[in-house]
């Protein structure tokens, strides 16, 4: 009977690690802090991203990121973006400890306003001396992440990028990201 019991135990310990490695999806959330390169504003960020691993060394993400700042050189920046990426793992990521290093394209919708003060320095009108500018940007993101799972199915882990567009902005920070394997 003890041998019996014992088989079970190991056939349900085992189906429990397998089914706890064969997840593909995964979640994360984060909460960050960015320089939004072009009007040097210093961003409060968040990011929603998916993530598929593809085998043991490849995964891929696609990410929603909003960003806001009131710091810097325009009275307010705010943006939206789109991220899809591809990962090496270069240590596996069938493991606790996920070190990945990847590469992707972005599409960004930035909005800034700001104020510029008449010639005579007499503002008669307080509305009309606030601009605005807005534009899209597409560039590519240059992303080092490294990310721990516990307890199985949790995850926390630390962002680092930097995101050259075409247009000339840039978008460099880091990231603290908290996430559910799926």
């Amino acid at each position: 009977m003890k041998k019996y019991l014992t088989f079970i135990l190991f056939i349900i310990v085992t189906q429990l690690n397998a089914q706890d490695a064969n997840k593909k999806l995964d979640f994360k959330f984060g909460v960050g802090k960015s320089l939004l390169g072009t009007g040097d504003m210093r961003t409060i960020n968040f990011e929603n991203e998916i993530n598929y691993k593809i085998n043991n060394y490849f995964s891929s993400s696609f990410t929603l990121n909003f960003g806001y700042s009131d710091y810097g050189v325009f009275k307010t920046s705010t943006y939206f973006q789109g991220n899809l990426n591809v990962f090496i793992s270069p240590f596996k990521n069938n493991k606790k400890n996920d070190f990945r290093i990847g590469t992707g394209l972005s599409i960004m919708n930035v909005f800034d306003s700001y104020y510029i003060p008449h010639d005579d320095g007499v503002v008669l009108n307080q509305s009309s001396a606030y601009y605005f500018d807005k534009r899209n940007s597409s560039g590519l993101n240059i992303i080092i992440e490294d990310t721990y799972s516990f307890k199985g199915k949790y995850l926390i882990g630390l962002k680092l990028y930097s995101q050259p567009y075409f247009n000339g902005d840039l978008n460099t920070g880091i990231l603290l990201k908290i996430g559910l394997k799926l």
